[in-house]
């Protein structure tokens, strides 16, 4: 497959690809210089809905992050107690 770049630097990705990748319209891909003047593109992940409600939180959140919130869910759930979740700590401490 071959594209060309515009004079303005844009190029067309073909059909196949975007639909193979699921790119649409305002998808953000990563470009970074690959071996030997090559060119690599990479689809960025979007968020999931976890991420983007725990992004919401505040600065003290007990979660930095969605990926934080769901291991530490995953060691709740394996304890089998909600006592184990770091909330539940904090709650217990300040009674």
């Amino acid at each position: 497959m071959e594209t060309t770049v515009t004079s303005k630097g844009q190029l067309t990705l073909p059909q196949e690809i975007r639909h193979a990748l699921g790119i649409d319209a305002g998808t953000v891909l990563e470009v970074e210089l690959g071996p030997k003047g090559s060119i690599v593109l990479r689809k960025k992940p979007t968020p999931g809905f976890f991420d983007q409600f725990v992004a919401l939180q505040a600065d003290r959140a007990p979660y930095p992050t969605g990926d934080a919130a769901r291991e530490a869910l995953r060691i709740a759930e394996d304890q089998d107690s909600y006592e184990a979740t770091p909330a539940a700590k904090k709650r217990r401490a300040t009674r």
